[in-house]
């Protein structure tokens, strides 16, 4: 299979400058897009913009993934380049002059290398220049003469004061003051010459261009300390059940958390041998509650500790548990398809289940209220909070995400099957 090349870029590059050929561009990198990719072994990546401030910023722990499954992976001009001099001892691969300031410890801080720009399908257009940008076009002026030192440094300092959202060629202009000329002469020199940001995205294009994508590199030693909950979901969530099936373990599992009736049986028996091997103590919810830091008084009247059908016969102890454990850091609640969920049950059996009750390709599922009405009804669920509670105690975080993944499944099918619960166990 060919390796992939992609390429994550907006402003630095605008479109008619990119060139075409063997790279695949996407929008500038945004938190989980590199899980999205489900990249292989000997695939390559090239990060020059990413986006923060409105949207999570691409992690570290998601980069590091990549290079653990042999992805390479690159960074040059804006975000891409910090990221490698941050990860540059991990193998991520950095290019250019921006790098190498950051690299060399001369560039640490984000804002060095924003700007604000228009979207990818507006052209990404940038709209204001770069603090990097602006320190290197000065330099470059110092050295050809055409700005004495005094000027260089009035004019850093004036686009200092700026934020980066407000550094555009009017704002600059403006901020100079008495240097109003020498401020023009600079946002030519970077109109007729190109930014260095510019000037090293186009080159890392050319070196990746012209050399073969290598081998994968060989995995490192471990990969303990790159895992994240992010990253442990979207594995999860992209495994397949078994070797060659075709449904995959999240969804398998989503199947027993939606429609097994005593599945909330299954959750507790779950929660409580992992809150057992958390805590380090045997024995009752009550103990395992308590050597977690949990207040014996307020269990019994508790919100989260009231029954509904599936859990009547539960302790306040036990329904509180179940409805609030959380695997370390504390954002998931499964990570892998346990013993527990699958009840006794193989595989190739919940495969077969899973085909008969997933949603065929070419329909559409149900809106999202259906969604919910179905599983309230499902769950013999009489009031919102009671709905609240069986998503929990079936191991969902909330009702959203029961409800996300139950578009994934034949809801008619399942109406349908509502009166021989037995056909969906």
């Amino acid at each position: 299979m060919t390796p992939r090349r992609i390429v994550f870029v907006g402003p630095t590059l605008p479109e008619q400058r990119r060139p075409a050929g063997c790279f695949e561009y996407r929008p500038p990198v945004k938190h989980g897009d590199l899980f999205d990719l489900c990249l292989r072994p000997g695939d390559q990546v090239l990060i020059v913009d990413g986006v923060y401030q409105h949207y999570a910023p691409v992690r570290h722990k998601e980069i590091l993934a990549q290079l653990a499954r042999g992805v390479h992976v690159f960074g040059t001009a804006s975000l891409g380049a910090l990221r490698a001099a941050e990860l540059a001892d991990f193998g991520m691969r950095g290019l250019g002059e921006v790098y190498a300031e950051a690299r060399a410890g001369r560039l640490v801080a984000d804002a060095d290398v924003a700007v604000l720009h228009a979207d990818d399908h507006a052209g990404a257009r940038r709209l204001t220049e770069a603090m990097v940008s602006v320190r290197h076009g000065l330099a470059e002026l110092l050295r050809d003469g055409k700005l004495d030192t005094g000027q260089a440094a009035r004019l850093e300092q004036a686009a200092a004061r700026l934020h980066f959202t407000e550094r555009s060629a009017t704002g600059l202009r403006h901020t100079a003051g008495a240097d109003r000329d020498a401020m023009h002469l600079l946002l030519d020199h970077l109109d007729r010459h190109g930014d260095v940001k510019t000037r090293d995205a186009r080159h890392a294009l050319d070196i990746l261009a012209a050399a073969p994508v290598p081998p994968p590199p060989a995995a490192p030693g471990t990969t303990d300390i790159w895992s994240s909950s992010y990253g442990r979901e979207w594995d999860f969530e992209h495994r397949p059940l078994r070797p060659g099936s075709a449904v995959g373990a999240r969804l398998a599992l989503a199947c027993l958390q939606l429609f097994a009736a005593d599945f909330p049986e299954r959750h507790r028996a779950y929660t409580l041998r992992l809150a057992a091997a958390t805590t380090g103590r045997t024995g009752s919810a009550g103990l395992l509650l308590g050597a977690a830091g949990f207040a014996p008084a307020t269990r019994p009247h508790a919100r989260l500790a009231r029954a509904t059908e599936a859990t009547a016969g539960w302790d306040a102890d036990e329904r509180l548990l179940a409805r609030t454990f959380r695997l370390p850091p504390g954002r998931l609640v499964y990570q892998d398809l346990p013993a527990e969920a699958v009840a006794g049950s193989t595989l190739e059996e919940l495969e077969e289940r899973c085909l008969r009750l997933l949603l065929p390709a070419s329909a559409t599922a149900l809106p999202t209220p259906h969604r919910h009405t179905l599983l309230r009804q499902l769950w013999q669920a009489g009031s919102d909070h009671e709905y609240r509670l069986c998503a929990l105690e079936r191991g969902f975080r909330d009702t959203a995400e029961a409800a996300r993944l139950a578009g994934a499944f034949d809801l008619a099918l399942v109406a349908r099957l509502l009166h021989a619960p037995a056909a969906v166990r």
